[in-house]
């Protein structure tokens, strides 16, 4: 694919795949795992084909399940028929023999066309069957390591994911719904599968251009001297670069986080990759957030009177032994912070002069204005610098003061 400049694009799904495979320069920096894709060259996002295609096979009722959540959606038409379910799986799952023979006796159903997005599990959809679908994406099964963490995709996860989700739809949070999703086997653990996200944020009237926020200030890997997206967009806007990354994209960061967190008690994981900008035709922003494998605190849901049952997985005092300042510090001034909002500032001081330190202060202002005293400690939290077995994953403390709170 050559160069696009986002900005130009006439069709949002052309301009979001193409942000999300090669607008991420630099951005796979924060950590030593964070680049680490154990994927084919072919499926790889920025090296790999165009598009490719995911086998699917059919797998009847009496050997699997597919779920729902209560948002309802046009899209399991694709992946629920009549006694049996369309299961994708992604080609390098098929490597190991284990999910092969797990397999075995289910038909193989029709192929499935897809771009691959940033973190090479997630796929977007474009065709099933050799026909043209509505645009959506598909969250894979994928037992080998991205990043820090063995991707599989198992019957908790889907549900947590669709609990959740239904729960941002509660709030008319802005978000890409997931709406379904299928499992292979009745294990209530092991049982794994697939799931089905919508590409259009809820409550948009505009079809605008949507891309992860990580392409914002991410170099473009195929015309590196081209000046960023948040570059683009500042200059185009012709305000002040402190005030429209405070008013515009701060801010908006910040509260949204905070209140989907208070009404719901779902830390939302606000980085670069899950966090969404959206542009409509006047280069108007929104923030938006994607992928509900969150942690949730039934703490805050008490207090909100929500009686709800919690999720299966992921709960915070059930399944998640790490005390909730610690989780929320990791979610919050990790992801968000270090993982996030710091490569703006330095690219925002680098480029337009623009004082981090006013960056902090905006935020710390939306922090506490949006009620967020005294749920973190002190301290920032992040991940032991090792992998764990088994997918597990310890906490420190760094003893770094928050910036971003």
């Amino acid at each position: 694919m050559t160069p696009v400049r986002i900005l130009d694009v006439k069709d949002p799904v052309t301009g979001w795949q193409y942000a999300e495979r090669y607008a991420g320069g630099g951005t796979r920096s924060y950590s030593r795992y964070a680049a680490d894709l154990e994927i084919a060259p072919q499926y790889h996002p920025q090296h790999g084909a165009p598009r490719f295609p995911v086998p699917t096979f059919r797998v009847d009722d009496a050997r699997g399940s597919y779920l729902t959540g209560a948002i309802p959606s046009t899209l399991h038409q694709f992946y629920r028929h009549d006694g049996w379910f369309l299961l994708p799986v992604h080609p390098e799952a098929l490597t190991l023999p284990a999910v092969r023979e797990q397999l075995a006796g289910c038909p193989a159903g029709p192929p499935i066309e897809v771009v691959p997005s940033a973190n090479a599990r997630t796929v977007f959809v474009e065709r099933v069957d050799g026909a043209p679908v509505e645009p959506h994406f598909l969250k894979l099964h994928y037992p080998k390591r991205l990043s820090r963490f063995t991707r599989r995709l198992r019957r908790p996860v889907i549900a947590l994911q669709l609990w959740v989700a239904d729960e941002l739809w509660r709030v008319d949070a802005p978000f890409l719904p997931e709406v379904g999703g299928g499992v292979l086997g009745h294990d209530p653990v092991e049982a794994w599968g697939f799931l089905v996200r919508e590409a259009r944020v809820r409550g948009d009237r505009q079809v605008p251009v949507t891309v992860p926020l990580f392409a914002l200030y991410g170099t473009d890997v195929r015309a590196p001297g081209d000046p960023t997206l948040l570059e683009q967009l500042i200059d185009h806007s012709g305000e002040d670069p402190e005030r429209w990354l405070t008013g515009r994209l701060v801010e908006p960061i910040v509260s949204r986080w905070l209140e989907v967190l208070l009404r719901t008690g779902c830390a939302i994981e606000p980085h670069g990759q899950n966090t969404l900008l959206c542009l409509a035709g006047d280069r108007a922003t929104r923030v938006a957030y994607r992928d509900c494998a969150v942690y949730v605190d039934p703490a805050i849901r008490a207090d909100r009177g929500l009686t709800r049952e919690l999720p299966p997985r992921n709960v915070i005092s059930r399944d998640v032994r790490k005390p909730r300042g610690q989780v929320l510090s990791l979610v919050y001034d990790s992801f968000l912070g270090h993982h996030t909002l710091d490569f703006i500032a330095r690219l925002a001081r680098d480029r337009f002069g623009v004082d981090p330190a006013a960056l902090h202060r905006c935020a710390r202002r939306a922090f506490t204005a949006g009620g967020g005293a005294g749920l973190l400690p002190s301290t920032v939290y992040y991940y032991d610098d090792q992998l764990h077995p088994g997918g597990d994953w310890q906490l420190i403390d760094t003893g770094a003061p928050p910036d971003w709170r």
